[in-house]
C-alpha cells in the first residue's frame, strides 16, 4: 500500500503544528539530539543531512559543532520555521523517500523521530543511504513499543477501548521501527552494517493542566485517530486520557515517561 492519504494528512499536521513544534514536541524530541549526534560521530568539517529536519533542531545543533549542514522536511511550514530560527544554514523542502541530492554527499545523515511518519521507511533507508558516502553514517530515532513506554501503553489503551480505529485512514504500523531485530533487517537490506541500538529514558513534558489538549498538539498519528470519531468518542477519549495521566501530573503540567531508540549504521 501506498497509504497516500495518511501521508498527505501527516503532511497537513506538521505544516499546521510548525509554529507549535518548540513548546511541545520539541520537548520531547531534543533530549535525543545529543545522543543521536554522538552516536553519528559528528566532527568539524563533516557534511550532514538532517532529514525530516522540522524546525531544524538537529541542522542546528550540528551548525554549532561546526558540520555543514542541509535539512530536509516535506512539511513546508516546518522548513519556514526552520529557517527562521536558523537564518544561515540551508533548508529545503524534499520527501525523504526521494532525496535530491547526488549518491555519496554526505558524512552523515540524521532523521530524528521521522521515519514512521513515512509510509514507506525502508525506501527512506535506502535513500538515506544512497545519499552517504561509503563508511558514512546514518543515526534514526523512534518511540519505543506500548510494551515498554508507559505514555504509549496508556494511550493505546484507550484507544483500543473506546475508539474505532477503522475510521481512521490505512497507515503503517506505527511500532514496526521499535522492534530492533526488524530495524536491523531492515538497514543491513538498505545497505548499512556495523548496525546498533541504544535506549534513551525520554519523557514526554506536557505544559498546562490539560494533557488532551497538550498531546493534541503535540504529535499527529494519535490525533488523526481522534478526530475520525464522533463527537462523543472524542469527549470520552478526552475524559479517560486525562484521568489516566493525573498520576504524571507536576506543579506545572505533566512529565510522562516515553523511552527512545536509537539505531545507528554505516554505510557499506
Amino acid at each position: 500500500m501506498t497509504y497516500d492519504a495518511f501521508i498527505n494528512a501527516e503532511r497537513t499536521g506538521w505544516h499546521e503544528r510548525a509554529e507549535v513544534y518548540a513548546t511541545h514536541t520539541a520537548r520531547a524530541t531534543l533530549q535525543i539530539v545529543p545522543a543521536l549526534l554522538d552516536a553519528l560521530g559528528l566532527r568539524p568539517g563533516m557534511r550532514l543531512l538532517d532529514v525530516a529536519c522540522g524546525p531544524g533542531y538537529v541542522a542546528g545543533a550540528a551548525a554549532a559543532l561546526e558540520a555543514e549542514v542541509t535539512g530536509v522536511d516535506y512539511a513546508a511550514g516546518m522548513i519556514d520555521a526552520a529557517r527562521r530560527r536558523f537564518p544561515g544554514l540551508n533548508f529545503d523542502i524534499a520527501d525523504a523517500q526521494a532525496l535530491p541530492v547526488a549518491d555519496g554527499t554526505f558524512d552523515a545523515v540524521a532523521c530524528n523521530m521521522g521515519l514512521f511518519h513515512m509510509g514507506d521507511p525502508a525506501q527512506a533507508m535506502r535513500e538515506a543511504a544512497r545519499a552517504l558516502r561509503p563508511g558514512g553514517r546514518f543515526c534514526f530515532s523512534q518511540w519505543t513499543a506500548p510494551s515498554d513506554s508507559p505514555l504509549y501503553a496508556a494511550l493505546f489503551e484507550v484507544l483500543k477501548e473506546h475508539a474505532d480505529m477503522s475510521r481512521a485512514d490505512p497507515a503503517p504500523d506505527a511500532y514496526a521501527l521499535s522492534d530492533p531485530q526488524n530495524v536491523t533487517r531492515m538497514m543491513e537490506d538498505a545497505g548499512f552494517a556495523e548496525t546498533r541500538t541504544r535506549r534513551l529514558d525520554t519523557v514526554l513534558i506536557a505544559t498546562g493542566p490539560d494533557f488532551f489538549d497538550f498531546f493534541m498538539q503535540f504529535g499527529v498519528r494519535v490525533p488523526l485517530i481522534v478526530a475520525a470519531q464522533e463527537p462523543d468518542v472524542q469527549q470520552r477519549l478526552r475524559v479517560r486520557i486525562n484521568a489516566d495521566m493525573t498520576s504524571f501530573q507536576t506543579p506545572t503540567g505533566f512529565e510522562v515517561p516515553m523511552p527512545s531508540l536509537i539505531y545507528t549504521g554505516t554505510r557499506q
